[in-house]
């Protein structure tokens, strides 16, 4: 059964410094491409590596109870009360 969604990121890090390069890709405006506004996008390299964010505000609670103790060293910097003010107004904001 699915609990949650999760957001994962490739470790460029623990690449072994395979991720190297950048190309440039053109945008479009209004519909066709140009080269006068282009994004950068990082050439990765294919890796088993990658990081969990694991202070999701969504998803903490299903995400922490998920995983070992070894990998939740640190604690959030945000205190539980304020969470729950967060988790109420989104709702109510949801709601409205």
């Amino acid at each position: 059964d699915i609990i949650c969604a999760v957001n994962t990121q490739h470790n460029c890090t623990d690449s072994d410094s395979q991720c190297i390069g950048v190309t440039l890709h053109p945008t479009r405006q209004e519909r066709t491409f140009t080269e006068h506004c282009t994004k950068q996008i990082a050439q990765h390299a294919e890796t088993p590596h990658f990081l969990l964010n694991i202070y999701s505000i969504h998803n903490y609670e299903q995400i922490a109870k998920a995983l070992p103790s070894l990998l939740r060293r640190a604690e959030p910097v945000i205190p539980d009360t304020a969470v729950l003010e967060v988790r109420k107004a989104a709702v109510k904001h949801m709601g409205a």
